[in-house]
């Protein structure tokens, strides 16, 4: 686990890249305390700063086949090394006991731009193939692991992240009005969208070549590549629980670390619960888990953690997250990220993170679980609207005013705020009520918010243009009819593309990694994936029982209290924080002066969502966190660029290779 950052400059000299590749490092410290290595030829310069997980006591090193033709630096891990590493070998080649990404120039000298197609893992990488003066970088599947590029006349640079990008003299720091648009709307980062203009991620699934006269991108994986076609036979929903949990064993047995100590970040829901089950069959009991405590009970799902904890034999470590501790968490990590991120969670995962840093470099989570075997109350809400749009007007209308009165202020996730948001969008169109359900703000309401500047520099149909870029990849996949009735995995692709891809992996890769943890994701093991999306609704869906493979397959594992109950979700209670012990402070932050200063939202427009919320007459918090994250960053990023800061916890060594 790495930060990895190059840039591609024929002309620019040798000495001023190397050293600004070493800044770019040095402010992504945090991310490999290990050591920093930097490779350089007269046209190219890569560099890494490790976190030694696999292989520990190995320094760090950038990586090279046998003849110095191919070079390459990488972040992540491949989980199938040994049986990769040991066919290559068969094939001739000379490879090192070592690192786990040690394979990699070799595996591109077989396979080229297709390489990314034959790991499982998670992995930013870049390869630079000297005899075509190429570059080369690829991601993983499921974009768990983060790379951005810059581009300017004398050439490109890549990072792990995009601050490290927007530091270079070369790259303007102003941002991009489609990608905050689609983040008001979203609450994440989704595809190629950056905050900062002159960047862009490079997005899940993809490989990028780049040289002189050489600029090509592909997608080598699509999740909905695995669907049966409409006449195959698809698994049946009889046998779907005996080979969910057979698949998730094999998940869970491939994530866990054989060389260093790990833990499990355990929220209490089935997803998380049943990684620490199953971690604990493959190595026993007495590693640690993490979970969290909300003195608001409508948050708390600690004692649920505490029960599969008990059942185990882990060493429980529970953090109480109240006000003091979200407080503590925006002042010393969000108000200093440098992308916005729209999910309030980043505030409890970047603490329970820190708890975890001082035992394991290690812990597996439960994130896909909820994307791949349908989790989520909107693919239920999808089975109402159909009878809720045929409601009348006046009804809908009534009805909905009704549940407005009878939402309690502080409670989460309530049966009233779910009927709410499914009257509130069931006249729309499938994919954009979806979004509306899920989302941070509808598309008209996200211009609003944007400041008149920004706003002039956005297309009409910019907030939704991933809706439209989905919807186009998935024509002639077998997912329904996308107009009308989508079938219940074009959701789940939706999901997996925009809220996976977009929100939930970037905050647990900035969250462990501020901390030097690397997070590893069983359900997001390939076969597993392809495994998930593959069954048919019935065996995710049975009346109103959600993920129903996968509690099955859990009968025996947990206790049965834990699989009947209603999913809540893992988010502090911002909401009841702005109306009560935040309130100045978030009045503070948006207020008309600060936001007119920073240049990004709309003072008027944000003042009267803020005050409605504040006064108990709409539920808004999710909003108001994403706008108060879009407004900490552009106060920290739309200026100067900001000094190369990091939270590391150790001193970084320079090693060069010889």
């Amino acid at each position: 686990m790495c930060g990895i950052a190059g840039i591609w400059a024929p002309r620019l000299a040798t000495a001023e890249r190397v050293a600004r590749v070493h800044d770019m490092l040095h402010r992504m410290r945090h991310r490999g305390p290990s050591g920093i290595a930097v490779w350089s030829d007269d046209e190219i310069t890569l560099g890494l700063a490790r976190l030694a997980i696999v292989a520990p006591r190995n320094a760090a090193q950038t990586l090279a086949n046998e003849d110095g033709s191919v070079h390459v630096v990488a972040n992540g891990e491949i989980y199938d090394y040994r049986p990769l590493r040991e066919a290559l070998r068969r094939r001739g080649h000379r490879i090192a006991d070592g690192v786990d990404t040690e394979l990699l120039p070799h595996l591109f000298e077989e396979r080229g731009a297709g390489f990314p197609e034959a790991i499982d893992g998670m992995f930013a990488v870049a390869v630079w193939d000297a005899a075509r003066r190429r570059l080369v970088l690829a991601r993983d599947r499921a974009g768990e692991k983060p790379l951005f590029v810059a581009s300017w006349a004398g050439g490109r640079a890549f990072a792990s992240e995009p601050g490290a990008l927007a530091a270079l003299p070369w790259i303007s720091r102003d941002p991009s009005p489609g990608a905050l648009g689609r983040y008001l709307v979203h609450g994440g980062f989704a595809g190629e969208d950056c905050a900062f203009a002159a960047v862009t991620q490079l997005p899940p699934a993809h490989v990028f070549e780049l040289g002189v006269g050489i600029e090509r991108r592909h997608r080598y994986w699509r999740p909905w590549d695995a669907l049966p076609a409409p006449r195959e036979p698809r698994r049946g929903a009889r046998e779907a629980p005996a080979a969910t949990r057979e698949a998730l064993e094999r998940a869970v047995e491939s994530r866990v670390p054989a060389d260093v100590p790990f833990g499990v970040f355990l929220s209490g829901g089935v997803d998380s619960s049943l990684v620490a089950v199953l971690a604990a069959r493959r190595r026993g009991g007495g590693f640690p888990t993490f979970s969290l405590r909300f003195p608001d009970r409508g948050y708390d799902e600690s004692a649920f953690a505490r029960d599969v904890a008990a059942l185990i034999g882990s060493v429980h470590h529970e953090l109480t997250m109240d006000v003091a501790a979200g407080r503590e968490a925006i002042e010393r990590f969000a108000r200093g990220m440098d992308q916005p991120l729209g999910d309030p969670s980043l505030l409890p995962t970047w603490a329970l993170a820190r708890v975890a840093a001082r035992h394991v470099p290690v812990v597996l989570t439960g994130e896909g679980g909820d994307e791949l075997f349908a989790g989520y109350p909107t693919y239920l809400g999808h089975r109402f609207a159909g009878s809720v749009r045929h409601l009348p007007r006046a009804a809908r209308t009534a009805l909905l005013a009704l549940v407005r009165r009878l939402r309690p202020a502080h409670h989460h996730v309530t049966v009233a705020h779910l009927v709410e948001r499914l009257l509130g969008a069931a006249a729309l169109m499938p994919f954009e009520r979806h979004l509306a359900w899920f989302g941070t703000a509808r598309a008209a309401e996200a211009r609003a918010l944007l400041a008149p500047a920004i706003r002039r520099g956005l297309d009409e149909d910019a907030p939704l243009a991933h809706l439209d870029r989905v919807a186009a990849a998935l024509e002639g996949a077998p997912v329904g009819d996308l107009r009308r009735d989508p079938k219940l995995v074009a959701y789940q692709i939706l999901d997996f593309e925009l809220y996976l891809g977009g929100d939930l992996l970037p905050k647990v890769d900035r969250c462990t990694m501020a901390h030097a943890v690397e997070a590893r994701a069983p359900f997001l093991q390939h076969d597993l994936i392809d495994f998930a999306l593959a069954l048919p609704a019935r065996a995710k869906l049975r009346g109103t029982c959600s993920k129903w493979a996968l509690k099955r397959a859990a009968r025996g594992l947990l206790p049965e209290r834990l699989l009947g109950r209603r999913k809540q979700g893992f988010s502090p209670p911002f909401s009841a924080w702005v109306r009560g012990p935040l309130r100045h402070e978030v009045e503070g932050w948006l207020s008309p002066e600060r936001i007119e200063r920073a240049g990004v939202l709309d003072a008027g427009t944000v003042r009267s969502l803020l005050a409605d919320h504040v006064a108990n007459r709409v539920e808004r918090g999710r909003t108001l966190w994403a706008l108060l994250s879009l407004q900490m960053w552009a106060e920290r990023w739309l200026g100067a660029a900001p000094a190369a800061e990091s939270s590391a916890p150790a001193a970084v060594e320079a090693v060069r290779p010889g």
